[in-house]
């Protein structure tokens, strides 16, 4: 359709709306609110697409921005991957707390809605049974490191050897005692790791009996870490909120008794069930 410039008679096309994608957070229940959602990426409104049984969370980001190659390219820089992972996290934790979500990874781009929605659709059957399985859940994160400098200092404590090593040295002769506490030296190495290992699991056991699934992650250390710790353990655990009192009570529990043995708890959430769906 033409449209005139008033008075001057030149005629001109009506401009067409920029390209865009579908930027897809996750799956909500068919009945999901999204009225009061947080601005998702760029600042874009997040909105609801029907899809079969379920409903879609999104938003409508620039086809030119959010191009193939041009994620590819700038997913290094954190200046521009920093504030679109705040963003994709936002939307995802006030989606969790207002209803559930079955969270997808970022960059989830789609070009066509009747692909995307055709497509979840498709899996409504497994998405019903993820949903049943994650329901009033949130995610927790546990991680575990080790500080060798303060467990050298009590791992007698923790293992028989070593204090048995101790008393010898403390009755042997100079010569005897040279010997010995360089033995003490090698052995306390291996006593630490076996026991920060030890101590680790334990918890990690006591604590799955009050989630409802629980799983090890790979063991990649945090930049946030402090350099003079070792991580132990990483481990995610889908709690139900009625049972989430008797979790932290066991988190504080492990964690009063293993502090002092140069052991540091690290406990984060809720968070969306990141871990436990596919």
């Amino acid at each position: 359709m033409e449209r005139y410039v008033a008075n001057t008679g030149v005629k001109t096309q009506p401009r067409m709306p920029a390209p865009s994608l579908l930027y897809l957070y996750g799956v909500v229940r068919p009945d999901f609110d999204p009225s009061r959602a947080p601005a998702g990426l760029d600042d874009e409104r997040v909105e609801t697409l029907r899809a079969g049984a379920h409903a879609l969370l999104v938003s409508r980001v620039s086809a030119s921005a959010y191009a193939p190659e041009v994620v590819e390219r700038r997913s290094g820089e954190m200046d521009w991957i920093t504030p679109r992972a705040m963003a994709h996290d936002r939307v995802l934790s006030w989606a969790q707390m207002h209803g559930g979500i079955v969270p997808m990874s970022m960059f989830s781009l789609w070009s066509e809605e009747g692909a995307l929605t055709q497509s979840i659709a498709a899996k409504s059957d497994a998405l019903g049974q993820t949903f049943a399985r994650v329901g009033n859940a949130d995610e927790y994160g546990l991680r575990v490191h080790r500080r060798d400098r303060e467990m050298a200092t009590i791992v007698h404590e923790l293992d028989p050897e070593i204090a048995s090593l101790r008393r010898d040295a403390a009755a042997a002769t100079p010569g005897q005692r040279y010997l010995i506490e360089r033995k003490i030296a090698e052995r306390s190495k291996q006593a630490i790791r076996a026991a920060a290992q030890r101590l680790a699991r334990d918890a990690y056991e006591a604590l799955k009996q009050h989630a409802r699934e629980s799983k090890l992650l790979p063991a990649t250390p945090s930049t946030s870490a402090p350099d003079d710790t070792t991580l132990v353990l990483n481990a995610a655990f889908l709690v139900a909120r009625d049972r989430l009192d008797a979790f932290r009570a066991e988190v504080a529990t492990h964690a009063t008794s293993a502090e002092p043995r140069g052991l540091t708890f690290d406990f984060t959430g809720p968070w969306p069930p990141y871990n436990f769906v596919s």
